[in-house]
């Protein structure tokens, strides 16, 4: 990690040397003598860093010292953001000074907000300072032996399907076998008294539980066998309402609206529910991932599952053998490690697919020492398998075999060897992006644009100053990257979206790795739990409310955030902040570059805002008390997502909107009260996806965005727009060549009697990708991906 902080630092100091920044400043003596030094300094040590990055693990000095880098170098990066953003408002200033459609607007604007001189010297004086302090851990590095090692790139992708096919899992199908027996069996006496055959399979993470779990709950018998199948996973933090809520959706198929009404519901009403939905049907119910070992935790819900017919069964996967007796398991399966033969097996279908037989059989002995290594843990084998794909022959395999990392006791202990020597293997700048997994709560779905937006937000991709269009695919370049590592797992379309989890493991693991950055706050009724330590300060926090309570109004540790993200539970409903709380959050937290937030319940945003110089991302979804936004807002230049879905209350978007030049999202579908598109809308060149545009098509209107000004927002991949108007300027519609879109959703607000088509030909737009008249535009979190076979 700390190797693609300084390669964006260097790229950081190369940028405002090239573009004349320190012209700028020219009366602060030795500041482009601060940033020549700190560019020398980063540069030698640069090479150093992979070496020093894996000797972290097993020596504590070097980990203090990569540490002690690690921070500074985040001061610096944020130190010089602030520059170039200064820089950023003095240079629009001048430029808009030409453009007579807004000089008057604008120049009034920037020109009440301008920075003074002293603005730069507290700059330079904390470059200077932090300059100071890498100096002397720069001097520190000789210390410790650090050799130079290569840079790795990304590896080549390869066109076909890169996942494994699970439909049967090695190894297990004895296993599996014994459990379909122990479901499909014929009743027993015990059963005519009223209980419920429960077959417990226990074996620690990574063990593949689940994953036989599923294999046994799509069996063609056992489809057949249950009149109804139930799948929840409990996790876990134990809440037998949620577990019930979980069940009644499964058997009956509820969306969200019906999910939110059962928020109200008390719990002895849902199991009544439940009871009444099962009764006289043979079920089948998994209940996956049991933790809680407390009898009363599952007393209301054991005496429901009673209501089921004779027959019915209950499948627990836990890690605790100790959950199997408290259930009351009529059988005990004990997950047994996989021998080395299997582990191979695993590795070669990874590594060697599409390799001839013999080719297996010359890598068959490296493979098998290698396989030792897996401690008989599918997952550890996957991931092994993942990282050997792209290894060059046997001398690659023996590197991975002999690699110092095998022979740390507490690694071992922990089952992070093989993630480590795949971590490692990764390009620098896609193992940041890999740690931020650790900002995802445990077992919740994600979409892979959403993620890749955050990593954008966070400055983790690679980027052309002079095209950062192309930064989402650069951003999908590293996913795919992490896909091929076995990183990944559970991968589905969702309303034509891909969407995936990470394993606990993985999970833990990158919380391994950041040891104190993120943090996870968990706030529910009566308990409020944190997973945190304080090795490190903290960057990324994610909170995670129940319904009725509230994002909390203080949050300790908060002046180095970067992120915060607020999270309902997992039945659907949305987390609520306060407007007191996110004023705090703006006072504190002055480093944010995202914040990631719904249900805010302000009615407007508040105006200290204004800290936020470094923001890239803000999402207030579905905050319907929002009725206006502050001037405040739109002077954050960095600001390249702005998420307003469902803000039904909101009433206009002001004009100065215009002056978020950097903006790349704007989405304001839902936004209901909206009238009209503001004309300055026109200046937000970089947009690629805009979503909810209202767009007058009858005239060019001097005051509302019209047809024709769509010509000049020619990086656009995603439109989802209103029509507004009862007939077609077809003059101005022609003046439209969205040469780069790739989906479009056209929503009409009027009596336009024209066809679909003729609207569509009018744009230019007739073969491009779209949603139909009477199809929603999904919300995806926030993020929309721009093609839907991705």
């Amino acid at each position: 990690m700390a190797e693609a902080l300084v390669s964006t630092i260097l790229q950081q100091i190369t940028t405002i040397i090239c573009e004349g920044a320190l012209e700028e400043a020219r009366l602060l003596r030795g500041v482009k003598e601060d940033l020549r030094n700190l560019k020398n300094n980063l540069t030698s040590i640069r090479a150093l860093l992979k070496d020093a990055e894996e000797k972290q693990i097993s020596d504590e000095p070097v980990k203090l010292w990569l540490d002690r880098l690690r921070e500074e170098s985040i001061n610096m990066e944020d130190a010089l953001d602030e520059w170039r953003t200064v820089l950023l408002y003095r240079r629009t200033d001048g430029v808009e000074e030409n453009v007579s459609f807004f000089q008057r607007k604008v120049h009034v604007f920037l020109r009440c907000f301008s920075f003074h001189p002293v603005r730069y010297r507290g700059i330079a004086c904390n470059i200077k300072e932090i300059n100071g302090r890498l100096d002397k851990i720069v001097e520190d590095k000789v210390r410790y032996q650090l050799t130079s090692m290569p840079i790795n790139k990304l590896p080549r992708q390869e066109e076909s399907k890169s996942f494994i096919d699970e439909s049967s899992l090695l190894g297990r199908d004895d296993v599996k076998n014994e459990i379909i027996s122990h479901l499909l069996c014929e009743t027993g006496k015990e059963e005519e008294g009223g209980s419920i055959q429960t077959i417990s399979v226990v074996g620690i993470g990574g063990i593949g539980k689940t994953a036989l779990a599923q294999l046994v709950y799509n069996d063609e018998n056992v489809k057949q066998h249950f009149t109804c199948r139930v799948w929840t996973c409990v996790s876990d933090i134990f809440d037998e309402s949620k577990v019930a809520k979980s069940i009644i959706v499964a058997l009956q198929g509820l969306d969200k609206l019906p999910i939110l009404q059962l928020e109200s519901v008390p719990l002895d009403a849902l199991l009544d529910k439940i009871c009444k939905s099962i009764k006289g049907k043979k079920y089948l119910l998994v209940l996956d991932d049991v933790w809680t070992e407390k009898d009363k935790d599952f007393e209301g819900l054991n005496a429901t599952f009673k209501c089921g017919d004779l027959g019915s069964r209950i499948l627990v996967t836990t890690r605790k053998s100790t959950v199997a007796t408290i259930m009351a398991s009529s059988h005990t399966i004990q997950l047994n490690y996989l021998s080395r033969e299997t582990c191979w097996s695993i590795i070669r279908n990874i590594a060697l697919r599409g390799k001839d037989q013999r080719t297996c059989e010359e890598f068959r002995p490296i493979g098998l020492k290698i396989a030792e290594k897996c401690k008989g843990l599918p997952l550890v084998a996957k991931t092994l398998g993942g990282l050997l794909r792209f290894k060059t022959g046997i001398q690659g395999w023996e590197n991975v075999l002999n690699s110092g990392l095998w022979r740390m006791e507490m690694v071992q202990k922990d089952v992070f060897v093989p993630l480590l020597l795949s971590y490692y293997d990764l390009p620098s700048p896609v193992r940041q992006c890999f740690t931020y997994l650790a900002i995802a709560p445990k077992d919740k779905p994600f979409y892979i644009f959403d993620l890749i937006s955050h990593w954008m937000a966070q400055g983790f991709l690679d980027f052309d100053d002079d095209d950062d269009s192309l930064l989402e695919l650069k951003g999908f370049e590293y996913f795919q990257c992490l896909k091929a590592h076995c990183f990944f797992q559970d991968f589905e379309y969702k309303h034509q979206h891909l969407i995936c989890k990470i394993h606990d493991l993985v999970h833990d693991f990158a919380l391994f790795l950041t040891r104190g950055e993120f943090m996870t706050l968990e706030i529910s009724k009566g308990n409020t739990s944190s997973t945190m330590n304080k090795e490190r300060t903290l960057r990324h926090l994610t909170v995670t409310v129940e319904k009725g309570l509230y994002f909390p109004e203080f949050i300790h540790d908060a002046e180095k955030l970067r992120s915060v993200l607020c999270y309902g539970d997992l039945n659907g409903n949305y987390a609520t902040i306060s407007e007191k709380a996110m004023c705090n959050l703006f006072n504190q937290a002055r480093c944010l570059r995202l914040v990631d937030t719904t249900c805010y319940d302000g009615s407007t945003i508040p105006e200290e805002i204004r800290n936020l110089l470094h923001l890239r991302y803000l999402d207030l979804a579905n905050s319907e008390n929002l009725k206006k936004l502050p001037k405040a807002l739109f002077r954050l230049y960095n600001l390249e997502h702005l998420c307003l879905y469902g803000c039904y209350n909101l009433e206009r978007l002001p004009d100065e909107i215009g002056n978020l030049l950097n903006l790349k999202l704007l989405h304001t579908k839902g936004c209901n009260k909206l009238a009209c598109y503001p004309k300055e809308v026109v200046r937000l060149t970089r947009l690629t996806q805009l979503l909810g545009l209202i767009v007058r098509i009858d005239r060019d209107d001097p005051e509302e965005f019209s047809i024709g000004d769509l010509a000049k927002l020619n990086k656009l991949l995603v439109l989802s727009m209103k029509i507004v108007g009862n007939t077609i300027n077809v003059g101005e519609a022609k003046k439209v060549k969205l040469q780069n879109l790739q989906e479009v959703k056209i929503l009409v607000d009027g009596d336009i009697a024209e066809a679909e088509h003729v609207i569509l030909e009018s744009l230019n737009m007739s073969s491009v990708p779209r949603h139909s008249f009477q199809t929603d535009y999904h919300m995806l979190n926030g993020f929309n991906a721009p093609r839907n076979e991705w």
